[in-house]
């Protein structure tokens, strides 16, 4: 009888170990699908709709650096929509890495690095790198861009900068918490 007294407790300590780790695995497949595997599937394919659907309606964009400046969702889309529909364009992969993540039950604060590869007019590929802060709220089940500022902070960000940040599989290294 007292072997079953301490097995029933560890059992339900490993059960809600095992719960909490899948919520939280969860959650972090879900803003990485939504936000940046969706953002990066749009950039390959060029992908108009794709791209717009990831943005809140209230979504703010936020260029920093030598050219600051705000933009209104719909200004900023229409920029993408007129460059991705045209026949000549080529696509440009994006990647992003994090160096952290804040979490609420409704908001997400993500930094980070992202990397746009392209090929010049001598085919070589070249790659292109800036900082982010986007802001991600949770609409229909879907978290969406509310606020996306960047910048490559007057060209210091690279590769070095880039390799520095966390995949984003690596949630536990960029992840804010408290437990």
């Amino acid at each position: 009888m007292s072997k079953i007294k301490y097995i029933y407790p560890t059992f339900l300590l490993l059960f809600f170990s095992f719960y909490t780790f899948a919520q939280k695995e969860s959650l972090h497949k879900k803003i990485n699908q939504d936000m940046y595997g969706n953002f990066s599937e749009a950039f390959e394919k060029l992908n108009y709709s794709l791209f717009a659907s990831i943005h809140s309606n209230d979504m703010i964009r936020i260029s920093g650096g030598n050219g600051g400046e705000i933009k209104s969702v719909k200004k900023y889309l229409e920029g993408y929509q007129k460059r991705w529909s045209d026949p000549n364009r080529k696509a440009s992969p994006i990647d992003f890495r994090l160096f952290e993540r804040v979490t609420s039950d409704s908001l997400v604060s993500d930094r980070g690095i992202y990397r746009v590869t392209y090929k010049n007019d001598k085919g070589e590929t070249k790659f292109s790198y800036g900082q982010f802060h986007v802001l991600l709220r949770m609409e229909n089940g879907s978290w969406k861009i509310l606020t996306d500022y960047d910048s490559n902070e007057l060209n210091t960000i690279n590769k070095q900068s880039y390799d520095t940040a966390f995949p984003l599989s690596d949630y536990k290294k960029y992840w804010k918490h408290r437990d």
